[in-house]
């Protein structure tokens, strides 16, 4: 969606935003939208103990800490805060195989074809609150999907719904399956207000050849399109997005309950 005007959210996708707020949180935790145990059914479809596993936007969650703990030890988990990652370092010493490293997601460090699985828990969310949200977004699915093994799983929970988020993940340059469910509070099943989204892209055989073929031209389109959109004084902003920091407060007061996820 395109519209007109500033907003008075937070710049999720700025660095700096986040080196401020972790400094200010400092031996806290937060884990955005839903935490490992409400999705720990969901998770077992797609990974086993012994897959090599990515976290994109680590936070100061204990997303990764629980799942390290319940016998998922292979573990990287990157993070655009060399505040939050030096946090993390200190308060994983003990988790010998798990690593953190300061690495923006946009712009993966690693070799083609590393990962089974790579988690975005709400990192594509902070993408599009942020400046050039579109195309950061389509940089950031492009190297997940590169990093990923044939058959490996970017396993995204979001506050999108499927009309706001399919198209990051269905366009040219990208080659997933994906499955889409839907988790909700527990006694709001068919309130669609606090639902969140999962989405399980499955990285196709043909996808490093289609990224190859296409991703110039998705480039130069979503380049183009901010241009235009700069030239007419309009800003991408997400729809979903709108009401991102209000839910973010409101985390706490929704546990989530396994059996509440739909697919």
């Amino acid at each position: 969606r395109r519209v007109h005007g500033d907003s008075n959210m937070p710049n999720y996708g700025d660095p700096d935003y986040w080196d401020k707020r972790y400094k200010e949180q400092e031996n806290t935790t937060f884990d955005w939208l839903e935490d490992y145990y409400s999705l720990k059914s969901l998770i077992k479809e797609y990974v086993k103990p012994d897959s090599k596993i990515l976290v994109l936007g680590c936070g100061n969650a204990e997303f990764s800490e629980n799942m390290y703990d319940d016998g998922y030890k292979n573990i990287d988990n990157i993070d655009i805060s060399s505040v939050v990652i030096e946090q993390m370092v200190n308060r994983n010493i003990n988790r010998k195989n798990m690593s953190y490293q300061v690495m923006d997601a946009c712009s993966l460090a690693y070799k083609d074809n590393t990962y089974d699985f790579a988690l975005d828990k709400s990192t594509i969310d902070a993408l599009l609150c942020g400046v050039h949200s579109f195309y950061k977004v389509a940089l950031m699915i492009k190297e997940t999907q590169r990093v990923l093994k044939p058959g490996g799983c970017y396993f995204v929970i979001s506050y999108g719904k499927p009309e706001n988020r399919m198209q990051h993940f269905k366009r040219e340059h990208l080659g997933f399956d994906i499955n889409q469910y839907t988790v909700s509070p527990e006694g709001e099943e068919n309130k669609e207000g606090n639902c969140h989204y999962i989405y399980v892209c499955k990285k196709r055989a043909d996808a490093d050849e289609l990224c190859k073929q296409n991703w110039s031209k998705v480039e130069a389109d979503l380049k183009k399109a901010e241009e235009d959109d700069e030239k007419n004084g309009d800003d991408f902003e997400d729809a979903d997005n709108e009401d991102l920091e209000e839910n973010e407060d409101e985390e706490d007061d929704n546990p989530k309950d396994p059996s509440t996820v739909d697919k």
